[in-house]
């Protein structure tokens, strides 16, 4: 793991995998969702090991300090800094969830750094007041000290059913994970992404190509939201995971490799 402070007293932790990132080279950078870290694309891994790849614990996850501002700017921004601090011009950048928001913000601000971008079980639109309700209802079992009960009901909301009975020890892992993260990023999190803009006008601006990879039954985002925003960029893949729910780097773990695998390819060759 790697370590570079952004700001006085906050630090960021990102590490570097698959093929070593040589001078005008286009890494992948892989971000994380919400009550994640890098981990998370520890399945996939395998299936990326012929390109170069920058993983980041956002603010508030994993090794990373807590953010100073509670706004996707400030994740958008550890982004950039990683980018410079390595040497890098121009990525790939897939999110995950709210990587993808994370995603969608840094591409509102550096189109020009994309050679393309990943919306895995993401999507541009901005909370509704019914998901912004859901968000504060959350905010509140944290700050009554039931950050476990919460980490808990979230994981077991986003895999199938199928999927979580056939492999429990999966979502006990991802549940032990999540049981480690302060209360008070969580908070931050889901504080950032009920204030977080819609990026509708990012896509349809967007100079580089899209992926769409999602579930067929992600209830987080619907098939119809997913058609909707594919429609607006000039370019645009799509790619449905079948019986997958929210966590395709799990559920589907070789498909959602080769999507983004091949998505990179033609992203890069332009």
């Amino acid at each position: 793991m790697n370590y570079l402070e952004i700001s006085k007293g906050q630090e960021v932790a990102y590490q570097l995998a698959g093929k070593s990132i040589a001078q005008g080279s286009v890494p992948l950078v892989l971000l994380h969702g919400f009550c994640e870290d890098s981990l998370l694309w520890d399945p996939i891994l395998p299936f990326l090991t012929d390109l170069p790849i920058i993983l980041i614990d956002l603010p508030g996850f994993g090794e990373s300090d807590m953010p100073k501002t509670n706004d996707m700017h400030a994740y958008s921004a550890v982004i950039s800094t990683v980018l410079d601090n390595i040497g890098v011009q121009k990525c790939v950048l897939v999110g995950h969830s709210m990587g993808g928001y994370a995603a969608l913000d840094f591409a509102s601000k550096h189109s020009a750094r994309l050679h393309g971008i990943g919306l895995f079980h993401s999507h541009p639109y901005a909370d509704d007041e019914a998901r912004k309700d859901i968000r504060k209802r959350g905010m509140e079992m944290l700050a009554s000290g039931k950050r476990d009960l919460y980490v808990s009901q979230l994981f077991n909301s986003l895999f199938s059913p199928e999927f979580a009975a056939k492999n429990p020890e999966i979502l006990r892992i991802m549940i032990e994970r999540g049981k480690l993260i302060p209360p008070e990023g969580i908070a931050a999190a889901l504080e950032t992404m009920m204030n977080r803009e819609s990026h509708l006008e990012t896509l349809a601006n967007l100079p580089c190509p899209v992926l769409f990879l999602t579930g067929d039954i992600d209830h987080l985002v619907p098939l119809d939201q997913t058609w909707k925003a594919a429609m607006l960029p000039k370019t645009a893949q799509v790619s449905i995971l079948e019986s997958v729910a929210h966590m395709g780097m799990f559920e589907s773990t070789e498909k959602s490799a080769m999507a983004i695998v091949d998505f990179y390819k033609m992203a890069v060759a332009g």
